[in-house]
């Protein structure tokens, strides 16, 4: 008898067991994940970095004086802030027009407080025009810009392009409307620019110029 009851016991458990997982599986329940200690792996946010060319860019290098303008640019990050201690790289090819910072084709340098960087530029004995590669790195966050030069022969010393002088600023354009004003000739004068293509009419008694101030 004694044997029987616990017989009898351990078959009421398997079965209130066997109902309770039945239970779950019909409520749509899922199976509890079992515990871990281990932290969960989070990736971390990165953003965009901006490179922002302070000197350099369009610059004129001088063959015969051996000048440059070295490049020197700032490292912004997502929010326009300038990003210290990232890794900036100067690169040029090593054939053709070009140079070398300091006798190599490469330079690394790191940036300042400010987020600047710059590398010496010498510029070699091809005249032509060639870019730098500037690339910033700072973890998994890069950037990449191209600094455009041209070596130049002619030029006495390394410059900056001057820009285009605007059309109305021309003398001899000048001179002719009031020549021709002052002899009271009445003509249409054209001048063409890049950017415009205005028409200003000269009459007897007068110039009239509109748009101009």
């Amino acid at each position: 008898m004694p044997k029987r009851k616990s017989v009898a016991a351990l078959l009421s458990l398997l079965l209130a067991a066997l109902n309770l997982v039945h239970g779950q599986q019909a409520s749509g329940q899922p199976a509890a994940p079992p515990a871990t200690d281990q932290p969960q792996a989070t990736r971390p946010s990165t953003g965009a970095l901006k490179i922002l060319v302070l000197q350099g860019q369009n610059a004129i290098n001088s063959l015969t004086s051996k000048t440059a303008l070295s490049p020197v640019v700032q490292v912004l990050d997502s929010v326009e802030q300038p990003v210290e201690g990232a890794t900036v790289t100067f690169e040029v090819i090593p054939t053709g027009p070009g140079g070398s910072f300091g006798g190599a084709p490469i330079a690394t340098v790191k940036t300042d407080f400010t987020g600047q960087a710059t590398a010496a530029f010498t510029p070699n004995d091809t005249p032509g025009n060639f870019s730098i590669k500037v690339t910033a790195t700072l973890g998994e966050q890069s950037a990449q810009f191209r600094i455009r030069q041209t070596n130049d022969r002619n030029a006495a010393m390394a410059m900056m392009p001057l820009p285009p002088k605007p059309w109305y600023k021309s003398w001899k354009k000048w001179a002719i409307i009031g020549g021709a004003a002052g002899a009271g000739i009445a003509a249409t004068v054209i001048l063409v620019d890049k950017n415009d293509t205005p028409t200003i009419t000269i009459s007897p008694g007068g110039v009239i110029i509109g748009g101009l101030r």
